[in-house]
């Protein structure tokens, strides 16, 4: 209402001033006096107008915070180990690392079923980061049954993109003594999750987030008895894992509530701008582990590991830029 008061003020042209009437009685000298009294008054009221009021421009919304990893002296090394593929429930789906032949599909599922339009470096980013690949997955159906050995060996042209997960690491205040841990601890954000529909049920979602935080994909509900984590998790020094939900998405909310995640209060506003309303909120897990329960099969001398030794992250050439298919969008997994 302000704004608009403003606007109209502004519209208007200085008062008008009506001249003073003359009488045809006066002689000249008088008309020319009380003409100059009409100037010298209309000079006057002009001059003590206050300046156009101009609108003030449109306040910007406020952006919304959301977690970021930009602090320059965070700089994790990178996993040494190529990501292997890990078997679901579904005898026909395997989860897998990224690779670039999976990027076009994966483009357009996130498309299809999210409701925030990444730029194609979000994608490519997956395959030439060293340390988004070492913290993405796909979900594959092949179009027979595989096992865990004939999944890890080869694939073919029939094979499909069903799902993913993309995360990213954040550095997070430490809680422990100062020497405690020689990594700084991180929080593992989950910027996408998400599955086609015909495939939901059937325990691929769970496999593909435990794909990254535990010694293996199964499902593991419950919070007595925390499963090992991962090699993955122990490299970084993951202590919590986050993702933030829809507000009205009941669904992915439970979801996340079973797999012993918490729901934290308060609402993100704005944070997805194409719904209505566009609020979200953060759910969190907390990761129970110590360094005493490294396994044998670790190698002491992963420092030493060089990035270029392999580490997962593929090469990108002969990669055509591709650009997102206007889709419906459906309701988000996360």
């Amino acid at each position: 209402m302000a704004y608009s008061f403003f606007a109209n003020a502004s519209k208007g042209g200085p008062i008008s001033i009506s001249p003073l009437p003359v009488t045809t009685n006066k002689s000249n000298k008088d008309r020319r006096n009380s003409l100059d009294q009409t100037s010298s008054f209309r000079r006057n009221i002009l001059s003590s107008q206050p300046a156009s009021l101009v609108p003030p421009p449109p306040a910007a919304p406020a952006p919304v915070k959301q977690p970021s990893s930009t602090d320059p002296a965070f700089q994790p090394t990178p996993y040494p180990h190529s990501p292997e593929s890990a078997p679901t429930p579904h005898p026909n789906v395997t989860i897998n690392p990224v690779k670039t032949a999976h990027i076009p599909s994966l483009m357009r599922i996130t498309g299809l079923l999210l409701p925030v339009r990444y730029p194609n470096s979000f994608y490519t980013s997956t395959i030439t980061d060293p340390i988004i690949s070492s913290l993405s997955r796909v979900a594959i159906y092949h179009d027979h049954p595989v096992s865990e050995v004939s999944a890890t060996a080869f694939s073919t042209s029939a094979d499909k993109v069903i799902g993913g997960i993309r995360c990213r690491l954040e550095p997070v205040p430490s809680t422990t003594a100062p020497g405690a841990h020689p990594k700084t601890p991180t929080n593992l954000y989950i910027q996408t999750l998400h599955l086609l529909a015909p495939y939901r049920g059937s325990g691929i979602a769970v496999s593909l987030l435990n794909s990254l935080i535990y010694k293996t994909a199964e499902n593991y509900t419950s919070p007595t008895h925390p499963p090992p984590v991962s090699a993955t998790v122990k490299h970084y020094n993951i202590r919590t894992v986050t993702a933030h939900v829809h507000e009205s998405n009941e669904e992915a909310l439970q979801w996340y509530t079973a797999r012993s995640f918490a729901l934290q209060d308060g609402v993100v506003e704005g944070y997805y701008r194409r719904l209505k309303p566009g609020g979200a909120k953060i759910v969190k897990l907390e990761l129970s582990w110590d360094d005493e329960t490294r396994t044998s099969d670790e190698d002491d001398d992963w420092e030493k590991v060089e990035v270029e030794e392999g580490n997962g992250a593929e090469r990108l050439e002969d990669y055509d830029t591709l650009d997102l298919e206007e889709n419906v969008r459906k309701r988000p997994k996360k």
